[in-house]
């Protein structure tokens, strides 16, 4: 799940991203759980959901024991991530009882779509209360990443879930103790829940009491939320999309699933037609959608005698297309460059620009350009300028 950095080189320009643990050229998958009232089979739960939110790309499914076979019905979702989860002793874990159901689970997974698997999802309760260790729960994690690897399947990541709370200080919890090791984890998950609705809490404003972002950024891995809850209040609608939006353009989430399920009436949306459609509009994008917006900037390194660096924060608005760097001296136009183009789509993203064998002591103007083609096609927007001046011989 680690974005790899593109850079391509031409007539001194260098367009290049920063490295960071996530994908920003992916767009965040906005879903839910599938609230499946007494009676009702999946399969009709889940046309409901698709009918109020929009087929959601993302579906949050749960197992209180193994994991169903990949022809269930809350598996057997084509064209859908799945976030998976479920449990077993930690015990009976480490004594290899599990191993074959779990070996064959892992090689039959779908090779089509993204799944996330969790091992016991908020384990922190059980291990207060003495259920079982930490300690059997992290070597229990690692036994069936092993087995995950073994099937050899790119699209299975191995996925944690705590609990938000265990990152409050009032908790007395330290989330290391259920951290089986970056090794064996490739996307860390919270359940995200305690807003102040009443006061209308921002996402920001909850992430710096509960950092769930910098603790995944630490360990250098995407963040991603596997269930999120607001209560049922006026402010919810309102709190939804300012959530969305710093899912996308703050945390460059990998996905984000409403808990929508039945036996938790204050955290449900289905008789809040408001929060639906806010939902609904993270989930299909239209939240997000507009005109690109490409701001750029100065820096970040300093102008040398030779050369300049621009940076442009590029918000795709639910579009695709190609951009490229651009520099002249603004005095005379000469001196003009472009670099090559690179496709940009999805989240927000940082784009650093290069560009060398400047002269001395000269006045630069630079920024970047959105295309329709990689070559060949129609200028469709620029950002702003920014002036430089390269530093004396």
């Amino acid at each position: 799940m680690k974005r790899s950095i593109v850079a391509a080189v031409a007539a001194g320009v260098v367009l290049s991203v920063p490295q960071a643990p996530a994908r920003a050229d992916t767009p965040t998958l906005f879903g839910a759980s599938v609230h499946q009232s007494p009676g009702q089979t999946f399969a009709a739960a889940l046309a409901a959901t698709d009918a109020a939110y929009g087929t959601p790309p993302a579906l949050r499914v749960f197992y209180s024991g193994a994991p169903g076979a990949w022809t269930d019905a809350k598996l057997n979702t084509p064209g859908r991530a799945t976030i998976v989860s479920f449990k077993y002793a930690p015990k009976d874990v480490l004594a290899g009882k599990h191993d074959a159901y779990l070996r064959a689970w892992f090689a039959s997974a779908p090779r089509d779509r993204d799944v996330f698997w969790c091992f016991y999802h908020e384990p922190e309760d059980e291990i207060q209360d003495g259920v079982f260790t930490a300690e059997d729960y992290r070597a229990a994690w690692r036994r069936i990443d092993g087995l995950a690897d073994e099937a050899g399947n790119a699209r299975l990541s191995a996925t944690t879930i705590l609990m938000d709370w265990t990152l409050s200080p009032s908790s007395g919890r330290r989330w290391q103790d259920y951290y089986p090791g970056s090794q064996y984890v490739d996307v860390m998950a919270w359940d995200v829940y305690g807003f102040n609705e009443a006061k209308s809490e921002t996402m920001a404003a909850h992430d710096a009491s509960r950092p769930g972002l910098e603790v995944a950024r630490s360990q250098r891995k995407p963040y991603a939320v596997a269930e999120l809850g607001v209560r049922d209040h006026a402010n919810r609608p309102a709190m939804l999309r300012d959530i969305a939006k710093w899912m996308r353009n703050t945390a460059d989430a990998r996905f984000v699933t409403y808990f929508d399920a039945y036996g938790w009436p204050e955290y449900a949306l289905n008789s809040d037609d408001a929060s639906v459609a806010s939902w609904r509009g993270a989930v299909t994008g239209s939240l997000f959608a507009g005109t690109p917006v490409l701001t750029t900037s100065a820096g970040p390194a300093a102008p040398t005698s030779t050369s300049i660096a621009w940076t442009t924060l590029v918000d795709p608005a639910q579009k695709s297309g190609w951009v490229s760097c651009a520099s002249w001296t603004p005095a005379t136009g000469g001196h003009f460059s472009e670099g090559p183009r690179r496709h940009v789509t999805g989240n927000p993203e940082t784009i650093t620009c290069t560009r060398g064998g400047l002269l001395p002591n000269t006045a630069y103007r630079a920024r970047l350009k959105w295309w329709d083609a990689e070559t060949g096609g129609s200028l469709l927007h620029t950002s702003n300028t920014v002036d430089q001046t390269t530093a004396p011989a």
